[in-house]
């Protein structure tokens, strides 16, 4: 009789004659509608993290969001976004670019990671945005970097962009990171949002990848 393990080595093999993979595009990105990020990298990579750090109040992360929100819509994918505050304002944004969010509300840094590190295995999602622009900067330390270095080996062999908003670069995974850090004024509020978004310039940080081809 075949030994366990046996038999479990030969259902991969034929598994693997019958389904084979097809390799994935290095540099592969999800754009996002920012003319200052796409032209530098693309857009934001899949199967890697991205930290966009909010230095600043007031300095355009939820633009950003809502660039790539509309991304996400216009290529019909799943989007969850992890709100370790509770503090997302849905009303805020266009009907039709919550159409397919998953709003994950938690209480706190430590229950946000956790959520993080079962989405980021959903094969459902193709887009996860875990915000923490108003998590404590202490809680933000106590996160040990293997936590992080562990979401990093969950999005690798997916199909996922993953986007991490921090108030600080705090983020040792990052294969990119952007940081926004200068305020609108509030006379901004009364321009078209549009008008906003064109003038949206990130800071390119680090890049650890080299986007050559589009998601």
């Amino acid at each position: 009789m075949t030994a366990a393990p046996e038999k479990l080595a030969a259902l991969r093999h034929l598994l693997a004659e019958r389904f084979p993979t097809v390799p994935r595009t290095a540099g592969r990105v999800l754009p996002t509608g920012i003319a200052a990020v796409d032209e530098v990298t693309g857009g934001i990579p899949l199967s890697a993290i991205t930290e966009l750090v909010c230095a600043a109040p007031s300095c355009g992360s939820q633009l950003f969001l809502s660039q790539l929100l509309a991304t996400a819509r216009a290529v019909r994918t799943r989007v969850a976004l992890i709100d370790s505050t509770d503090s997302f304002d849905p009303g805020s944004f266009a009907e039709d670019l919550l159409a397919h969010l998953v709003w994950v509300r938690c209480v706190g840094t430590a229950q946000a990671l956790q959520a993080a590190d079962l989405l980021t295995r959903d094969a459902n999602l193709g887009l996860v945005v875990l915000d923490l622009r108003r998590a404590p900067l202490a809680e933000l330390r106590r996160a040990p970097a293997t936590q992080w270095y562990r979401l990093q080996r969950a999005v690798e062999p997916s199909d996922l962009a993953f986007v991490v908003e921090t108030p600080r670069a705090c983020v040792p995974s990052a294969q990119l990171r952007l940081a926004l850090d200068t305020p609108h004024q509030p006379t901004a509020l009364d321009r078209p949002r549009i008008n906003l978004v064109v003038n949206l310039k990130p800071t390119l940080q680090r890049q650890r990848l080299q986007a050559s081809a589009g998601g």
